[in-house]
């Protein structure tokens, strides 16, 4: 385990969001407003040339549109990735779909473009939401550590019996899946076929046999995943424990998870626990305790 001390990064909080952001954050934008203007244009044309063209065009446009807006405003990035909140742009575009489905099971027929659009927000939604929750907790990452000081760092699984339980569910996720997907298919029932939600859940599951980064700053704890990287300060925690199978850091707050981590991946653990034992105690006052 290397122990260091360092100054990182120079970002501020007020510079503009990137292009690459502005762009992705555009492009969610679009995705959840060119539906309104689509079926505006279909109630004077049900052509499907143009409903489809008049769709790339509002796309283009949005997109433009509110990706130069974001561009302008300035920390817009780093304070969506301040807050937990952001998980809900995940799940605003399954709301078309969502109120489609509810109001054709109480009797109201929705018109067939709005079913198509709706199904098309919500897999547009999807893809483009997960990026932009990404790179915002990334960037609020890179701004909380700007010029804090690094005591330590150390790589680390979650415990072995966590990674089973997930691989278990990941399996299951996935047979679940392909099961209804078959059934529904092959057999013709319909109730089967709404099982390939399971297969969404495999992808998360999978991640947890991924090895992580844990840098211990004087600010707060900064946890480095392939793709996410995240931020919490000292307050966020009560303390630690260490056990033969995990070290785990008690968050605040009992529905949130607290972070846990393979005692025997981690290189020096003395090291890791005397840095804990500082940050912790002089932000939290809060004692440490071993079982």
């Amino acid at each position: 385990m290397a122990t260091r001390t360092e100054s990182r990064g120079n970002l501020s909080n007020g510079e503009r969001p990137d292009t690459l952001y502005a762009f992705v954050a555009g492009l969610y934008v679009a995705i959840l407003l060119t539906p309104i203007a689509i079926l505006g244009i279909s109630t004077v044309s049900v052509d499907g040339g143009i409903l489809y063209m008049s769709y790339l065009g509002f796309i283009a446009l949005f997109t433009a549109v509110a990706g130069w807006l974001i561009s302008h405003t300035a920390g817009l990035a780093v304070r969506l990735g301040h807050h937990d909140l952001i998980w809900l742009l995940v799940a605003v575009p399954f709301v078309p779909f969502v109120g489609v489905f509810a109001a054709s099971e109480i009797g109201i027929s929705p018109p067939s473009i709005a079913i198509v659009l709706a199904m098309v927000t919500m897999i547009g939604g999807m893809f483009t939401s997960l990026p932009l929750v990404t790179m915002s907790r990334n960037r609020y990452t890179t701004a909380a550590v700007a010029n804090t000081t690094e005591i330590t760092e150390w790589e680390g699984r979650w415990p072995q019996w966590w990674r089973q339980i997930s691989y278990g569910a990941m399996i299951i996720a996935i047979l679940g899946g392909s099961a209804g997907i078959i059934a529904h298919v092959v057999f013709g029932v319909e109730w089967a076929g709404n099982l390939y939600l399971l297969m969404v859940f495999w992808a998360p599951l999978a991640g947890s046999a991924n090895p992580r980064t844990f840098r211990v700053t004087d600010a707060g704890l900064v946890v480095h995943r392939p793709l996410l990287h995240r931020f919490r300060p000292w307050i966020a925690f009560t303390g630690y424990s260490l056990n033969d199978e995990a070290l785990v850091i008690y968050r605040k707050g009992w529905w949130r998870q607290n972070i846990r981590c393979d005692r025997d991946d981690i290189e020096d653990v003395d090291a890791a626990i005397a840095a804990l034992d500082t940050v912790i105690a002089d932000c939290t006052r809060s004692s440490s305790r071993e079982i």
